[in-house]
């Protein structure tokens, strides 16, 4: 049958403590290099070095195992504990022999040996737990992404079926009716031809004129949809035609240097239409200023104006679905509208050197 230890002998004590703790245990000096005056056995396993490397900083300073990056933190955190008279708890990364990084949680506390200060702690290895924690973050990062993606479908499903319902009530109440009205007169004008021929000549005037406005919705909703100067010419020619008809001075720069890829060339084009639109009609503007250019590995659209500001994602649903169109590119906007101070609205996507989306 085995012997108890003796605990009264503070050295056998000390020896079973460092035996049986899970995490290394030391005495060093309060100086840069944390000189050791004793550590137990297990910084060899945390750091893939002996005990004797650091005893007395022997063959190295446990000092300069500590990541370059979180050495002046634990100074300053080590000494103001000090400083405080308080023990002092905190996470940093070491080096190991094999080129590894590892995460620590070191405890500590200064006392008095004699006539010199000490450093009394114990490093705990909490690699594991530093990996389990990431690993929940991005998990839980993934899920937050999944759940905004899953509610920016929504939107996008929900912002084309109002499209289709508007383009539906345009032609209903735009195309179709003059197209309609246009087979009413032609079918007139082919009863008078044989009775009256000013009379059918009136009526086909008036089928002319019905057809001339039946072409000129068609023409106005399809630049809504998709402008065909964006597909011939690019997002300058499209936005160029486009604040021609608004009714107030808008400057147009064009920096952008060769054509895009065409689903980046859509975006820019409906984030500059939204902005110059809801500026147009809400911002109660003097002028309005569109910059497009390349900046950071991303083409850009910025809108400005000098209206009375307020925009926001909250208010309406066109900025949300622009959010939603940018977010199916890898785009972003920005907005800033305070009260009072105009709005400036800029939509980034991140594109190649070629244009073409990464």
């Amino acid at each position: 049958m085995g012997r108890a230890l003796e605990t009264s002998n503070p050295a056998t004590l000390l020896a079973s403590l460092a035996c049986n703790i899970p995490g290394a245990i030391y005495r060093c000096a309060l100086d840069h290099d944390w000189t050791m005056h004793l550590v137990g056995e297990e910084i060899e396993r945390i750091t893939g070095y002996p005990v004797e490397d650091f005893v007395q900083n022997r063959r190295r300073t446990f000092a300069s195992l500590i990541h370059i990056e979180d050495r002046d933190r634990v100074e300053e955190t080590v000494w103001e504990a000090v400083r405080a008279g308080r023990p002092f708890e905190l996470e940093y990364r070491v080096l190991t022999a094999s080129g590894d990084v590892r995460w620590v949680l070191e405890r500590g506390c200064a006392v008095k040996g004699g006539s010199q200060e000490w450093l009394d702690g114990i490093i705990f290895d909490i690699t594991e737990r530093h990996r389990l924690e990431e690993a929940a973050r991005h998990a839980e990062a993934e899920a937050a992404v999944a759940r905004e993606l899953a509610e920016a479908r929504k939107r996008i499903v929900y912002a084309g079926d109002e499209a289709r319902r508007r383009i539906e009530r345009d032609l209903h109440d735009g195309a179709q009716q003059s197209f309609v009205c246009a087979l009413m007169t032609l079918a007139s004008a082919q009863r008078n031809l044989s009775t009256s021929r000013e009379t059918a000549a009136a009526l086909l005037q008036t089928t002319h004129e019905h057809l001339e406005r039946g072409l000129n919705d068609l023409r106005d909703l399809a630049r809504g949809i998709h402008p065909s100067l964006l597909s011939a010419h690019g997002v300058a020619a499209a936005v160029g035609a486009l604040v021609a008809r608004v009714p107030m001075p808008v400057t147009v720069v064009d920096d952008l240097d060769d054509r895009l890829a065409p689903a980046v060339e859509s975006a820019l084009y409906f984030s500059a239409a939204e902005a110059i639109t809801n500026a147009a009609k809400h911002a109660r503007a003097s002028e309005i200023c569109v910059h497009l250019g390349r900046e950071n590995g991303c083409v850009f659209v910025e809108v400005t104006d000098d209206g009375v500001g307020g925009a926001s994602f909250e208010h309406g649903s066109g900025l949300r679905g622009l959010s939603d169109r940018l977010s199916t590119v890898s785009g972003t906007v920005e907005l800033a509208s305070h009260h009072g101070a105009g709005t400036r609205l800029v939509a980034r996507i991140p594109v190649g050197p070629s244009g073409a989306l990464p």
